[in-house]
C-alpha cells in the first residue's frame, strides 16, 4: 500500500475552490513547501499574494520526503569548487545554512517535531572521495567531520559528517505555517497569458508569478523537457527497527537513506529513472546482511522528483515566455 507516515500522522487544514475571476499582485501556483514558504515571506513582506494548488496543499513530494533539513547533498561541494569556482560554493552553503536557520526560527512558531540530527553521506568503496569532500568543505569554512564507523547494517569506507542539521514533520510545519494565508485548493492552471492566470474555475490577474509545481507547465521556450528529467524513489517506514541517531544517505545513486522518525526507521532508496526497471534493492550482494536489520515492515511511499544535469536547485526569472514569471525547483533532500 502506497501510504505516507507524515499523512498518517498529521491533519491538514481544507481550503476552498476558487470560484470565478480574481486578482492579486503575485499569484503563487503550487501548494508544496516551496509554494507554499514563498507565500508566507511574500505575506510577511506586506506583499499581496494568493496560493493556488491544483489539488491538495502538501500533496506531492512534501508528503512523501524523507524531511531532512541539510545543505548537504550528496558530495557536491569538491566537485562544485573544482568545477564552478569557490565563491559559488561558499554562496550555497552560505545559502542553505541560513535556510536551515530559517527553519530552526519558524520551528518555535508551528510545532513541527523539529529536532537537530547530524547529516551524514557515506561510501562504501571510496574512502578517497569522502576525505576529498571533508577537505573541500572545511575550506569553505564550515566544520565538517569524517567518520568512520556508522550504526549501519553495512561496513562504510567513511562518510561526511554535517554537524548541527535537521529533521522535521513537513505536513505538521505545513498545517501551522498555511493557518491564515490565501490558499486556494482544487484550483488548476491551465495556462499563463500575459497578466492572466487561466483556471478551470476562473481568471486570476496577477502582476507576477511564481510558478512552484512539480514540473514547469510553462514550457514554450524554456525547453524544460530536455533539462529535467523525473526519479522515483521508495520510502519504508519500520517498525521494530534500529535507532540510527541521525540522518544518513549514500553518495552512490544506487545506495540506501536512513532515519528515524518516533519508533520507526525511514529507509530509503530503489531509486530510478521513471520508466526505467527499479526496485529489488536489496537483492544486491553488498545489502544482504540489511534485512536483519529489520523485523516489520509498516508503511511505503514513493516520490517522484524533477532532476536536472546540474543537479543543483533551480531557480529562474522566465521573462522571456511571460513577463514576470519565476520558476522554482528543489533537489529532494532541500525542501526550500
Amino acid at each position: 500500500m502506497n501510504r505516507s507516515v507524515w499523512t498518517d500522522t498529521a491533519k491538514l487544514p481544507e481550503f476552498e475552490t476558487l470560484q470565478g475571476d480574481a486578482g492579486t499582485d503575485v499569484l503563487v501556483i503550487g501548494g508544496g513547501l516551496c509554494g507554499v514558504l514563498c507565500a508566507f515571506f511574500l505575506k510577511q513582506a506586506g506583499v499581496d499574494c494568493m496560493l493556488v494548488e491544483g489539488e491538495r496543499i502538501g500533496g506531492g513530494i512534501t508528503k512523501n520526503t524523507t524531511a531532512k533539513i541539510t545543505s548537504q547533498h550528496g558530495l557536491i561541494y569538491e566537485k562544485m569548487i573544482r568545477t564552478m569556482g569557490r565563491e559559488r560554493a561558499m554562496l550555497y552553503l552560505r545559502a542553505n545554512e541560513e535556510a536551515l536557520s530559517s527553519y530552526r526560527e519558524l520551528a518555535q512558531r508551528f510545532a513541527c517535531d523539529f529536532e537537530e540530527r547530524s547529516a551524514f553521506v557515506y561510501s562504501r568503496e571510496d574512502r578517497g572521495k569522502i576525505e576529498r569532500e571533508v577537505r573541500a568543505v572545511n575550506s569553505l569554512g564550515f566544520p565538517a567531520e569524517f567518520a568512520g564507523e556508522l550504526p549501519l547494517p553495512f561496513p562504510v569506507k567513511g562518510a561526511v559528517r554535517f554537524p548541527h542539521q535537521a529533521q522535521f514533520h513537513p505536513l505538521k510545519f505545513l498545517a501551522g505555517i498555511t493557518e491564515k494565508l490565501p490558499i486556494y485548493e482544487h484550483t488548476f492552471v491551465e495556462n499563463i497569458k500575459g497578466n492572466t492566470a487561466i483556471t478551470s474555475r476562473g481568471k486570476i490577474q496577477a502582476d507576477k508569478f511564481i510558478v512552484t509545481t512539480h514540473f514547469p507547465f510553462i514550457n514554450r521556450h524554456g525547453s524544460y523537457f530536455l533539462k529535467l528529467y523525473q526519479h522515483r524513489s521508495y520510502v519504508l517506514a519500520l517498525e521494530q527497527a534500529a535507532k540510527v541517531d541521525g540522518m544518513y544517505v549514500d553518495e552512490a545513486r544506487s545506495g540506501l537513506s536512513f532515519r528515524n522518525f518516533e519508533d520507526l526507521l525511514l529507509l530509503g532508496g530503489a531509486g530510478h529513472r521513471t520508466g526505467k526497471k527499479g526496485g529489488g534493492v536489496f537483492s544486491q550482494p553488498q545489502y544482504r546482511k540489511a534485512p536483519a536489520f529489520i523485523e516489520y515492515s509498516g508503511v511505503r511511499s514513493e516520490s517522484p522528483h524533477s532532476l536536472h544535469a546540474a543537479m543543483l536547485p533551480y531557480g529562474l526569472c522566465a521573462e522571456v515566455e511571460s513577463p514576470g514569471t519565476h520558476l522554482g525547483l528543489s533537489l529532494p533532500r532541500l525542501p526550500v
